[in-house]
């Protein structure tokens, strides 16, 4: 048995480990597990006589036994496509050597979706009837144009791919939400809008619900989660109260199930917010962060990283 954790690098600290890694890490440590943590730029991919080779760090991707895939840069979208093309080597390999398997999480879901960006998931949830927040998008970027929907403000202005965005704050880069209120419409003429390249952004509905939820499922059970109340700005990730949410009430139970079936996912966080008091999917990862859920709340977490290092299907 070896782990691959494939992850990408830290934006602003490259050469720092992120807090997850290092936690999924430790736990394969505690089971005597081997295991490498390699980045999208040491990947090689070899063509040669009719055969593929995939590396990573010089060595055949096949000597691996689990792949786990963390984050990848949401403005690339070759990184999520490289997960696929390991998912499509990986699934060709495993029909050849059926003895020999190499278990890649989430393999399914990655499958399911070929593109991972809000347009993808508002598109996704269409076809599965899962229940999502009103939206709209133009490759314009005229979002003063004349429409017929969503004209009730307060709106949310957002990137299209998730992508944050890097600010310098008293002479530090910081990582800042590509995230924005939008009251009137004159809010699209302030300074840090009007600059944006709208044809990257979409705009959607803003819920009347003060507070969002983060759901962790391990093959298709729920096992932790959290609440997240606004404080001090209009999105709750700004220094939100948080809450231990392990034991979801029956309809969001069923919510986060149901979304977790269709999407065939090992593990998975899903996000959360009502809008008129019913559910609606905010966001899924694949690969979810979980230090918050360790470290903000009061009570007794479950142990979020032993449970990736363990959800893989067959």
């Amino acid at each position: 048995m070896r782990y691959l954790i494939l992850d990408k690098r830290q934006r602003i600290t490259q050469e720092k480990i992120a807090s997850a890694d290092i936690r999924i890490m430790e736990e394969l440590n505690k089971k005597n597990i081997p295991h490498t943590l390699a980045y999208f730029d040491e990947l090689e991919f070899e063509f040669i006589d009719g055969e593929t080779v995939i590396k990573v760090k010089g060595e055949d991707i096949r000597k691996y036994s689990h792949i786990i895939f963390r984050g990848h840069d949401l403005h690339n979208e070759s990184q999520y496509q490289l997960k696929r093309y390991i998912v499509e080597y990986t699934d060709q390999h495993n029909i050849n050597n059926p003895e020999n398997k190499i278990l890649v999480q989430n393999s399914k879901t990655i499958k399911k979706l070929p593109y991972y960006n809000k347009i993808a998931l508002a598109m996704f949830c269409s076809q599965y009837n899962i229940p999502y927040f009103n939206s709209y998008y133009r490759t314009d970027g005229n979002y003063l144009a004349p429409r017929d929907i969503l004209n009730s403000y307060p709106l949310i202005l957002k990137s299209c791919t998730g992508e944050n965005r890097i600010e310098e704050i008293n002479g530090k880069e910081l990582i800042k939400k590509n995230i924005f209120k939008i009251d009137t419409p004159d809010d699209f003429k302030k300074d840090n809008i009007k600059n944006l390249d709208l044809s990257n952004m979409f705009i959607q509905e803003l819920s009347d619900s003060d507070t969002d939820m983060r759901v962790f499922v391990k093959k298709g059970e729920i096992i932790g989660g959290w609440k997240r109340r606004k404080d001090k700005s209009f999105m709750t990730v700004s220094k939100g109260i948080y809450s231990m949410y392990n034991n979801p009430d029956e309809e969001i139970k069923n919510f986060v199930q149901n979304v977790t079936r269709i999407l065939e996912a090992d593990f998975i966080a899903v996000d959360i917010m009502e809008m008129h008091g019913k559910p609606l999917l905010q966001e899924i990862s694949l690969h979810p962060g979980f230090k918050a859920y360790e470290t903000k709340i009061k009570g007794e977490p479950v142990n979020i990283a032993e449970a990736i290092i363990t959800a893989f299907s067959d």
